[in-house]
């Protein structure tokens, strides 16, 4: 018989995670029509935010005449350019808070398991003692909550991608979204992965940086020395998070704490079906990131390349 969803998400049990989640999702959606009221709000107020390098180029002196200019760009590609702010930017901007939110815990979580035992690295028991022996409770709680707001925010991004199809991601978004809420749901339930947990979000540092990157580009600010930056930071940041700490995460899950890992299904009552879907995403995942990580190192060189033969 299967355990109540996440019950090692909350101290109360099932009940009080479950209900933490949907008061997380709810949060998640207030946050998403506030910042769309408030981006709505500067570009009525200040349409001079806008540069003109967020359209075009290339426009044509008869649509411009047609349709009027405003700050050197047509009237129409002002609007474009609006709409597609108000429509994705309330996406990118809650995004953004969650990327900080979940990479600061993620550190927090990384600090304070690092010197229990592997097992406690590993598993979440419901209860404060096993056999006599403590365990660090009080850190498994912070990490299962942790996971489910990661979870309510995967859930709150999922149905706005699927509403707002193909605008927010595509089909690999609402893949990659569908399968971490479901390992989420099955280590909240069962209590496994709280220490991996942390060396995965703290990947979201990396997304702070690519959705400032975002807004620098739809605002017309693609050249200048703050786009180097963040491009810098961007490269940076997903360098150190998404290759080496993950792949230090992944050293120790599968070397270190091989024999913890071999005896989680026993201990948590975890299905190996489900036990190996977690494992088998987490490793997808490292995959991925090795890949793009490449790819993002030669978009880097080339760059730089171009900016050399440019001077």
């Amino acid at each position: 018989m299967n355990p109540p969803l996440m019950q090692n998400s909350h101290e109360n049990g099932s009940f009080a995670a479950l209900q933490l989640l949907f008061t997380a999702i709810c949060a998640w959606e207030l946050i998403y029509h506030f910042f769309r009221f408030a981006i709505k709000l500067v570009l009525t107020n200040h349409p001079d935010w806008i540069l003109a390098e967020s359209s075009s180029n290339e426009v044509n002196s008869n649509e411009s005449k047609a349709s009027g200019e405003q700050n050197g760009q047509p009237t129409s590609k002002i609007h474009e350019t609006n709409r597609n702010l108000i429509q994705r930017g309330p996406s990118y901007v809650t995004s953004q808070i969650h990327a900080i939110y979940a990479s600061y815990r993620g550190i927090l979580h990384l600090y304070n398991l690092q010197s229990v035992s592997n097992l406690d690295k590993l598993f979440i028991p419901s209860q404060h003692s096993i056999n006599n022996v403590t365990t660090p409770r009080w850190m498994h709680l912070q990490v299962a909550t942790t996971n489910t707001i990661f979870l309510s925010y995967l859930l709150y991004d999922l149905l706005h991608v699927i509403l707002q199809y193909p605008k927010l991601g595509g089909i690999d978004t609402i893949l990659h979204h569908v399968l971490f809420a479901i390992c989420s749901v099955i280590n909240g339930t069962y209590g496994i992965m709280a220490h991996p947990f942390g060396w995965l979000v703290v990947g979201e540092i990396s997304t702070i940086f690519l959705n400032w990157r975002w807004f620098l580009l739809k605002s017309g600010r693609r050249d200048g020395d703050w786009i180097n930056v963040v491009n810098g930071l961007f490269a940076f940041s997903f360098f150190v998070t998404r290759n080496v700490i993950y792949t230090c995460g992944m050293v120790h899950l599968f070397w270190t704490s091989w024999e913890e890992v071999k005896s989680l299904p026993e201990i948590s009552g975890v299905p190996l079906g489900w036990f190996g879907m977690t494992v088998g995403c987490m490793f997808l995942g490292w995959a991925l990131n090795v890949v793009w990580g490449w790819k993002i190192l030669n978009m880097m060189i080339s760059g730089g390349g171009k900016k050399r033969k440019e001077q």
